[in-house]
């Protein structure tokens, strides 16, 4: 079996040649169309690489490095891709080949594992230093790893062979890095510019930088050197809007992009953003240029969707049906669509269009609210049996929905004052996922509806066994105690734990508030108080802070706080009760 001057290309004839006789069938089957593998899709996909990689040189392999290629190239036409990369992968590190570097680096980049892509890119432009492509792969990977710095090297090196798609990713990607990242590349760009004096790639990746790091009046210079030299570069034309629109300046944004359709009417970019700068207050102009959009581009669902939404924004109903029902036609907005006509069917308590379109949203991200919309509608007609049947169906066709499905429905029972029911459901969803974190916690608010306080702490404390820093469930533990029980001292740590974790929120601002009330620190229970109603001015949060003012002889301050909320909901009765309980009337 020995052999040490069969060669990889050799190895890959050979495999191909025992693959295509022990395979027949398939091979005649894949080239009428009907099917085809993944592997197979990556080499028709991309012809020019199988070409590249027959071209580098023959070499030697040791029997071992044969038998593992074998074993990858067999695996890869079988469409067992892991362990085509896994066999690559080991030789690569081993023979250091461009060739098997190579072809690696692809797979790797085909399955989107992005540790092996990164590995093998770096090494492929080590053992291949002049490879345009091995650079390029490099710089995406080191990019996408936030390791701009090292990438810079390997764009630069693209851009100077042509390529600019490698520094404009870069770039791109710099919006994640840190202000001392971005500052070292902007030094960079001085040593960049004498190699490519007025490349029109440096002056726009540089404005873009300039941005992420806030210097707005030195992007929008940067990018005015490039509109003096080329006054229709779009891309450049893009980012001056976008400028002069962050700074403040919206209308003369919308001036420049409407000056610049004139130049370059056609432009489907240009357009689009003229008309969701104009959407902002003048919802008439952005109907009018999405319009002219979708004359120019009427197979465009995106479009259509856009000036579907802007239609029936201006009250243009009629229009905005014809172009959801048009929308209908495709199969990446027909869901959507469907639910935008069941909400509008719903507003004009049409119930059979209710039923036939929210019925038609079966995926995407419509297709759980189009079922709670749905279930309720059906709810307010006296149909409480059929939503849940409805419910039920669905859970047992997407079962990956299940859980939200079981929360829908429990949903629909408590404000039905079905407690018990809709607990037993729960139960029953939870026995199925015991872990599932969102169902425990709906179950624990259940309980506290029924008054069950030692169950609703024992889920609160199960979800905080899985995850110790889950802020929703340390606050709603904390308040529980603090509202049902003496423990305040315990309550107390709970909350500032949440709030530690999520410190800007409102409810957790106020359940501080209210456990330091309890805890007699009247001064630091105002403080947190107030802050919790300028942020969320809620009943709760209203009858707790009036109650904390009323109790410190701030009584006129109490009863204007309540009446912001009466104001609104005259029979509020979480108000209503806290006013009489302290007997203010």
């Amino acid at each position: 079996m020995k052999n040490p001057c069969l060669t990889l290309l050799t190895l890959v004839f050979f495999t191909l040649l025992i693959y295509g006789c022990a395979n027949q069938p398939v091979d005649t089957v894949a080239s009428t169309g009907t099917a085809t593998s993944k592997a197979e899709t990556l080499k028709v996909d991309a012809p020019e690489i199988e070409e590249a990689e027959l071209e580098y040189p023959i070499r030697p392999f040791s029997t071992e490095s044969l038998y593992d290629l074998l074993v990858g190239e067999l695996a890869g036409i079988r469409n067992n891709l892991g362990l085509s990369l896994e066999k690559y992968l080991v030789q690569a590190r081993k023979t250091r080949d461009p060739g098997v570097v190579s072809r690696a680096t692809r797979i790797a980049a085909y399955l989107e594992n992005r540790a092996a892509l990164l590995e093998m890119s770096l090494l492929w432009s080590e053992v291949e230093p002049e490879n345009l492509d091995a650079h390029s792969m490099a710089s995406l990977s080191l990019s996408r790893d936030g390791r701009y710095i090292e990438a810079l090297p390997h764009a630069e090196f693209a851009l100077l062979q042509g390529n600019n798609e490698p520094l404009m990713t870069l770039i791109i990607s710099a919006n994640r890095a840190t202000d001392k990242q971005r500052e070292t590349l902007l030094q960079e760009y001085p040593r960049l510019e004498a190699q490519l004096p007025g490349d029109r790639t440096l002056v726009l990746t540089k404005a873009m930088l300039l941005r992420q790091q806030g210097q707005l009046p030195a992007a929008i210079e940067a990018v005015n050197q490039l509109l003096q030299k080329e006054p229709s570069h779009e891309p450049a034309i893009m980012l001056k809007a976008q400028l002069l629109h962050q700074i403040g300046k919206k209308d003369e944004a919308s001036a420049f992009l409407e000056q610049s359709l004139l130049n370059i009417p056609d432009s489907k970019r240009l357009r689009l953003q003229h008309a969701r700068f104009l959407a902002e207050n003048d919802l008439e102009g952005a109907h009018h240029q999405l319009t002219q959009l979708v004359e120019q581009y009427p197979n465009d669902p995106d479009l259509i969707y856009t000036l579907a939404l802007a239609s029936r924004g201006l009250g243009l109903r009629i229009e905005a049906q014809q172009l959801f029902f048009e929308l209908t036609r495709y199969p990446s907005t027909a869901s959507s669509a469907h639910f935008e006509l069941g909400t509008m069917a719903e507003r004009d308590n049409a119930i059979e269009a209710v039923l036939l379109h929210y019925r038609h949203v079966q995926a995407g991200p419509k297709f759980l609210p189009a079922a709670a919309r749905l279930s309720q509608f059906m709810v307010s007609h006296g149909q409480l049996k059929d939503a849940r049947l409805y419910l039920q169906k669905l859970r047992l066709s997407n079962p990956s929905d299940a859980a939200s499905l079981y929360q829908i429905e429990s949903e629909l029972l408590a404000k039905q004052q079905q407690l018990d029911d809709a607990y037993h459901l729960l139960s029953e969803a939870i026995l199925q996922e015991p872990n599932n974190i969102p169902l425990r916690y709906t179950r624990s608010m259940l309980s506290e509806k029924k008054r069950d306080y030692a169950s609703s702490e024992q889920d609160l404390r199960a979800i905080l066994e899985q995850d110790s820093d889950n802020a929703m469930a340390l606050n709603a533990l904390g308040y529980t105690l603090t509202v049902h029980t003496d423990r305040y001292e315990e309550a107390h740590e709970l909350i500032l734990r949440a709030l530690e974790l999520n410190p800007s929120d409102p409810a957790t601002i106020d359940s501080l508030g209210w456990v330091l009330y309890q805890l007699g620190n009247y001064e630091d229970a105002l403080r947190h108080l107030r802050i919790a109603m300028e942020k969320l001015p809620d009943p709760e949060v209203a009858s707790h802070l009036g109650e904390v003012l009323w109790v410190t002889g701030q009584h006129e301050e109490a009863t204007s706080v309540w009446q912001t909320i009466l104001e609104h909901d005259p029979d509020n009765e979480t108000i209503r009760q806290t006013m009489k309980r302290l007997q203010t009337e």
